[in-house]
């Protein structure tokens, strides 16, 4: 994978982090992400994850763990939501550090009933739904130029939800061979509309960087 669809954590300088007291089997280790919080408080967190064993995610494919206090529509979730086996409230890593061990995620799942409210979808299930089956599996998408956020950005969010990007805009022809698989064209705007002369839908989508 290139690394440059890695969405690297702010971390520290290495002699600045503490030395892991444990060192946990490889599946039992969790990788994390962090997402909607300062700075200064991530680094407090990433020092107690790795004095407890776990360690920071190098980008979203390697992630195991989110950890947020909403809902957002940063690259982290947007991407993280669609490979992590939980999401957790920062209480997740707090108790963790109070018992000297990572606790069970059930009892800090992250809730966020305005957010599901607002945008009509509940978390509990979209990550049922993730983990069964990607939701953009099976799907290629054409990202048009000048998209914000940039097309590194969009390609990684959908090639973590299973999704293909293709590196041209495809021939009429093409999206008509694939029309069980639709072409998605996103454009930065914030509508849908119909493309009148080439006759496939275009999607258009936005999101928080």
């Amino acid at each position: 994978m290139n690394s440059r669809q890695c969405f690297h954590v702010f971390v520290s300088r290495i002699e600045d982090l503490p030395t892991p007291t444990k060192k946990l089997s490889p599946e039992s280790t969790p990788t994390v992400f962090f997402t909607g919080f300062e700075p200064a408080q991530v680094q407090q967190y990433i020092k107690k994850l790795y004095v407890l064993g776990g360690e920071v995610a190098e980008c979203a494919r390697k992630c195991s763990h989110l950890v947020a206090n909403k809902v957002t529509r940063t690259v982290k979730f947007l991407t993280a939501m669609s490979i992590v086996k939980h999401i957790v409230t920062p209480e997740w890593l707090e108790e963790s550090w109070k018992t000297h061990k990572f606790v069970d995620e059930q009892n800090f799942m992250l809730r966020d009933a305005e957010a599901e409210v607002l945008f009509s979808f509940s978390l509990e299930e979209s990550l049922k739904r993730a983990h069964a089956a990607p939701l953009f599996k099976g799907k290629y998408f054409y990202i048009t130029p000048g998209i914000c956020p940039s097309l590194i950005t969009m390609k990684a969010i959908v090639e973590c939800a299973g999704g293909r990007v293709l590196s041209k805009q495809p021939s009429f022809r093409k999206i008509m061979e694939h029309k069980q698989n639709k072409v998605q064209l996103h454009r930065p705007h914030r509508r849908t509309k119909r493309s009148g002369d080439a006759g496939y839908g275009i999607s258009l989508g936005w999101f928080d960087t």
